[in-house]
């Protein structure tokens, strides 16, 4: 006879697509606002309270899109995000609207890992950022890896200064390359974290 010991439940919430925009909206039954931040926040601790392995993930595209967000470049959305205090996010294509080395600031402010797997810096064959993190949760190692679509490269063309020194690899490759050297190691869950369309 199997025993539930056996088995651990894992929640996992995930957001994308937040475009820096915020507020609550009228839009529900008779003009109650819907949405928003607070909202969002307030779901999140309740399920972190109510469960016992919660993990919060972003994939992408947290900046761009509301006012706000673009009087203050990303950095009132990362302070935001640094309250819902996400385990681990990846880059959208958005995340370089406003430039590689405001990026690469943005990812000092954040009191949270953004990983990503397949920007290069060319010359030097290095990543440009984190590729994957492992959380160990409740006695499971969970591997994220993130990934980005082509999309980035336009906004990276837009730096010559810049763009001409990194590179987007093949996601697959990537993927491998970080997978493989763990296939005799006890990680439990592999998880991706895309933002390159599903």
């Amino acid at each position: 006879m199997m025993t539930t010991e056996r088995f651990k439940k894992f929640t996992i919430l995930h957001s994308n697509d937040m475009h820096g925009d915020f507020l609550a909206e009228a839009g529900g039954e008779e003009g109650h606002l819907i949405g928003g931040v607070s909202l969002l926040s307030g779901y999140i601790n309740k399920v972190r309270q109510s469960e016992k392995n919660v993990l919060f993930v972003i994939s992408g595209d947290m900046l761009q899109g509301s006012l706000i967000d673009k009087e203050y470049k990303g950095l009132s959305t990362i302070e935001i995000m640094n309250y819902l205090a996400p385990d681990v996010v990846t880059l959208g294509n958005h995340e370089l609207d406003y430039g590689l080395p405001h990026l690469l600031f943005l990812e000092k402010m954040a009191n949270f890992t953004i990983v990503n797997a397949n920007l290069y810096i060319k010359k030097y064959n290095k990543r440009l950022m984190t590729p994957y993190l492992i959380l160990n949760v409740d006695g499971f190692d969970i591997m994220f890896i993130g990934i980005i679509t082509e999309e980035v490269l336009k906004s990276l063309k837009r730096e010559s200064s810049i763009g001409t020194f990194v590179s987007l690899e093949n996601a697959a490759p990537e993927v491998g390359k970080i997978c493989n050297p763990y296939k005799n190691e006890d990680i439990d869950l592999t998880i991706l974290l895309t933002h390159i369309g599903f």
